[in-house]
């Protein structure tokens, strides 16, 4: 062997048969010095495990403060997609997540959202179905908005309010169908849902519901109103591919939880 060549470390080959080189400091680097104390005591990564890392990884040069980070990210999606159904990463999924991944929490929402995202773009049956504008909004949320789409993806929110019938201000909050405090109170939940809406991933709608308040006197010059948020068609996409995988229910996104339906009116 030429003396003068430098050591390139393993080829992922030698590690799980694929035959290919990750990225060969890297791939050194991820296999001597990334791993848990006990995972080096058990001598090796499974070859499973490994190939994980080659799917997402293949295609980049990934920077030392990357790497104990893709490692623990590869750890938690590894057992996502059964072996049989994996294939490469697109890129333009594979490289905005691999570059978000470092900086963010572990037990963050957004962290969640990028491993749900992940696992659709290493699976053959789902990775075509992503948009590479994926990551991109994933990075633009903050943690309770990541917390809210995951919660509309179950079921629409809504709220009754007393609003000002020239203004649309909202005097008073009535009740809603989810927790107010999750989302550090009404006000803040609207201004996410705003921002959301700003951003096509929500619809607001409103309809009259003094019928169901016969007992509630309103200020003159306002009505009472319910505030239905639903994910727009776009919002829906998004949701199912980054969030959780969720066991079909009997509710449509064609209507509101109220039983309103939705008009054509989407973001």
């Amino acid at each position: 062997m030429d003396q003068s060549e430098p050591d390139k470390g393993p080829l992922i080959g030698d590690l799980t048969g694929a035959g290919k080189v990750i990225n060969s400091e890297v791939a050194k680097r991820i296999y001597d010095d990334a791993l848990s104390p006990s995972m080096r005591e058990l001598g090796s990564l499974s070859e499973d495990f490994l190939k994980t890392i080659h799917l997402i990884a293949a295609p980049f040069q990934i920077g030392a403060v990357l790497q104990v980070r893709l490692v623990s990210f590869c750890e938690r999606i590894s057992n996502m997609v059964p072996k049989e159904r994996q294939r490469d990463a697109p890129p333009e999924i594979a490289k905005p997540v691999i570059e978000a991944i470092a900086f963010i929490r572990d037990d963050s929402p957004l962290m969640t959202m990028f491993e749900e995202l992940m696992s659709r773009a290493i699976d053959v049956n789902e990775a075509d179905e992503l948009s590479p504008e994926f990551p991109a909004i994933i990075q633009s949320l903050s943690p309770l908005q990541a917390k809210l789409i995951t919660s509309l993806a179950a079921e629409d929110h809504f709220t009754d309010i007393i609003q000002d019938r020239n203004t649309g201000i909202v005097y008073r909050q009535l009740g809603s169908n989810y927790q107010p405090e999750d989302y550090h109170g009404y006000p803040h939940h609207l201004t996410l849902v705003q921002n959301l809406a700003t951003k096509s991933i929500v619809t607001i709608l409103f309809r009259d519901i003094a019928e169901e308040y016969p007992d509630t006197t309103v200020p003159e010059g306002t009505h009472l109103r319910r505030m239905s948020v639903r994910l727009s068609r776009f919002g829906l996409w998004f949701a199912t591919s980054c969030t959780e995988r969720q066991a079909p229910t009997t509710q449509s996104h064609g209507f509101a939880s109220d039983g309103i339906p939705q008009s054509g009116e989407f973001g």
